[in-house]
């Protein structure tokens, strides 16, 4: 079971200050968000108003809000929301720092799109939270609205395997990920070595990830009547697209 304290405590103390180079630059991010969203027609025709869970450091919704819509930014780390707003300008988004599963809507109409991306989901609790998000999406959501979610695919590694990848570096940095595969859980340690004067330092964290199979998704989003009209789980993710059905 993952622990969501745990998970904010490693955001709050290793990953938000290094996030931004970690993920390869904000920039580089934020333009993938806007060709993804460009890419599925995703623009504004209802509400006009968008959430987006596990926002972090605000890639998404700022490419959302340049398209036309009005972002509820939601995340429980208070600074990767500070990296959100150092980017979003006059952008109409509203940053609110909350634990996703706890969000009620604040909005005086229903969205139109829900968002919930990056590894956000993995950080659930359990399998039944997730199930509770994504039928709760379903509720708030406008008729034909759309909930789109992503996640690594921890599901296809073994139970016991181990798998250490090398995510970033440069000259004073190297920043590495160690995944320990589990059945009801994934333990993965972030470890970042800082060169400082000439030594190095390390510092790491350790926490745990739900693994979450694509055919478990795809049957939570159909049984909460999204019809699904995007379904990818190439280079490692998933990614679920599903457009509410038309009775509310």
């Amino acid at each position: 079971m993952a622990d969501t304290r745990e998970v904010q405590d490693h955001y709050d103390t290793l990953l938000a200050r290094n996030y931004v180079w970690i993920i390869g630059g904000w920039d580089t991010n934020c333009e993938k968000s806007r060709q993804f969203f460009s890419d599925h027609a995703i623009r504004p025709t209802g509400t006009g108003i968008a959430i987006d869970l596990g926002a972090g450091s605000g890639f998404h919704s700022v490419a959302l809000a340049e398209a036309g819509f009005r972002v509820t930014a939601v995340d429980f780390s208070a600074p990767m929301l500070e990296i959100l707003k150092n980017h979003t300008g006059n952008l109409p988004v509203r940053p609110v720092h909350a634990d996703i599963q706890s969000l009620v809507a604040e909005e005086t109409e229903p969205p139109e799109l829900i968002i919930c991306m990056g590894d956000t989901v993995t950080h659930l609790p359990d399998f039944y939270s997730v199930s509770n998000l994504i039928e709760r999406c379903a509720r708030e959501l406008t008729e034909g609205g759309t909930l789109i979610l992503s996640c690594r695919n921890y599901s296809k590694k073994p139970a016991g395997s181990i798998e250490v990848i090398p995510v970033q570096r440069d000259k004073d940095r190297i920043f590495l990920c160690r995944i320990e595969y589990g059945i009801e859980q994934v333990r993965v340690t972030d470890i970042l070595y800082t060169r400082k004067s000439g030594s190095w330092e390390r510092i790491r964290g350790t926490y745990s990830k739900l693994p979450v199979a694509p055919d478990q998704l795809e049957q939570l989003f159909s049984g909460a009547g999204f019809r699904i009209r995007f379904n990818d789980t190439d280079n490692d993710t998933i990614t679920l697209i599903g457009q509410k059905n038309g009775s509310g």
